[in-house]
């Protein structure tokens, strides 16, 4: 089967923002990183001869890294991690025999089970994709792929294929 496909290369696509994992029965210290994002959307070309509106893809793709820049990422659907808000505007994380207490401000919850790389290109496709049907510019669009590059030539991808109505 053929098809064209668009890239998105790292350019505006990117975040700084800090995450811990939690791995192997233990969780990790909260770090920091630099992230990249380079997508490919693959399909049939529209009668327009382009399977989607790179443009569009580039700004709301740039829109959500916005929103996960200089921040810590917190996943919200992890077995291992307990989130408690208190009273103080702060967030206390516990998870194994760590315990972290951040402001509420400073925290960006998502709804994934860890803030790996892969989990973040899962988070950030679901994101692209509402957004995208939203601004009906899902066009001929059959999969997407989202990766994130946590640490220099390491990322973490995601491959959806897309259901149109």
């Amino acid at each position: 089967m053929s098809h064209f496909a668009v890239r998105v290369h790292p350019g505006e696509l990117h975040f700084n923002a800090a995450h811990f994992i939690t791995f192997n029965g233990s969780c990790e210290n909260i770090h920091g990183h630099n992230f990249h994002l380079q997508l490919e959307a693959r399909g049939e070309n529209t009668r327009d001869a382009f399977v989607i509106d790179f443009v569009l893809l580039n700004k709301l793709a740039a829109r959500i890294c916005a929103e996960l820049h200089d921040g810590v990422l917190i996943p919200t659907e992890s077995d291992e991690i307990t989130l408690t808000e208190r009273e103080d505007d702060m967030l206390e994380i516990r998870s194994y025999d760590k315990r972290f207490i951040l402001s509420r401000a400073s925290c960006i919850l998502l709804p994934i089970t860890n803030t790996t790389a892969e989990m973040l290109a899962y988070h950030i496709s679901n994101r692209l994709i509402d957004a995208l049907h939203a601004h009906q510019g899902l066009g001929n669009l059959q999969t997407l792929e989202v990766a994130v590059e946590e640490a220099d030539q390491q990322w973490g991808i995601y491959q959806r294929e897309i259901i149109h109505d």
